[in-house]
């Protein structure tokens, strides 16, 4: 599992505090003003990813002392890990402590959420180590945040869908040198074939000769050459992080498809 603290990637953007009002940084663009009037323009997340329900707990809850207004954010706690996803009030602006409010959500590192969530997953928003709030998933609005594992793939896939095999793996590992290779921090590629594990059939694994590289950017990058270069139009993605000191260690875990299917990982260990 991902092995992070509270805030999308510790080494790099480390939390101090979380104050009741909305977030502004240079991601503003996602993040409009709460209106002090009627006359002014509701908060609104441009691409809501997820809606929940959330009960704000009381201060003898251990909760907060006063309200929260559309915009907040707080700490999204999900699978022991904190992250940053800003709430839209759906059904109110204001929501007291003791009270439930409608939500819609949206991660500001949505890599890491694909394939994480189900109708009624549940989460805590927090504040620093204090939860304020629970709820749980009720709409999942992007698509590729479904949670997925293999035994799920497996019965999604048809019948007929074969396995790659040692006469057609060749041409996907050219997909995959063509997608990565031209990655100024990969040096080189190497790849490992298990075409007998049906969940691990390829591995890649990207050699980086400087391992004091920042995860974010590289991270970044592999995801979207995963995409839109590598992968086939029908899909599954999740990526596990993992941060020592320094260093890290990053795992992104596919299965793709079209006529045959196709299952591996792609490895960056700088340990």
């Amino acid at each position: 599992m991902l092995c992070l603290l509270a805030s999308d990637f510790p080494s790099e953007n480390p939390r101090t505090q979380t104050r009741n009002v909305p977030y502004t940084s240079t991601l503003a663009v996602m993040h409009k003003s709460i209106p002090n009037s009627m006359s002014e323009e509701k908060y609104k997340l441009p691409n809501p990813e997820l809606e929940a329900e959330l009960y704000y707990l009381t201060e003898k809850e251990g909760g907060r002392k006063s309200y929260v207004k559309s915009g907040y954010r707080g700490q999204f706690y999900y699978d022991k890990r904190d992250w940053d996803a800003p709430q839209e009030f759906i059904n109110k602006e204001v929501c007291n402590p003791g009270e439930i409010v409608q939500v819609k959500l949206q991660t500001l590192s949505s890599d890491f959420h694909v394939g994480q969530f189900y109708i009624g997953k549940e989460f805590e928003t927090r504040e620093g180590a204090r939860t304020v709030a629970r709820g749980k998933i009720t709409k999942i609005l992007r698509p590729d945040f479904n949670y997925w594992d293999f035994n799920s793939f497996f019965d999604e896939i048809p019948k007929d869908c074969r396995p790659y095999d040692s006469q057609n793996i060749e041409g996907f590992i050219t997909d995959f040198e063509y997608g990565l290779n031209d990655i100024s921090q990969i040096n080189n590629l190497k790849f490992t074939k298990s075409l007998s594990n049906k969940t691990q059939m390829l591995v890649v694994e990207c050699e980086i000769q400087d391992k004091s590289i920042k995860s974010r950017p590289l991270i970044d990058e592999i995801c979207k050459r995963w995409r839109e270069e590598i992968q086939f139009e029908k899909s599954h993605y999740k990526i596990n992080l993992t941060n020592f000191n320094n260093r890290f260690k990053f795992e992104l875990t596919f299965a793709t498809w079209h006529s045959m299917y196709l299952t591996g990982k792609i490895i960056i260990n700088t340990t």
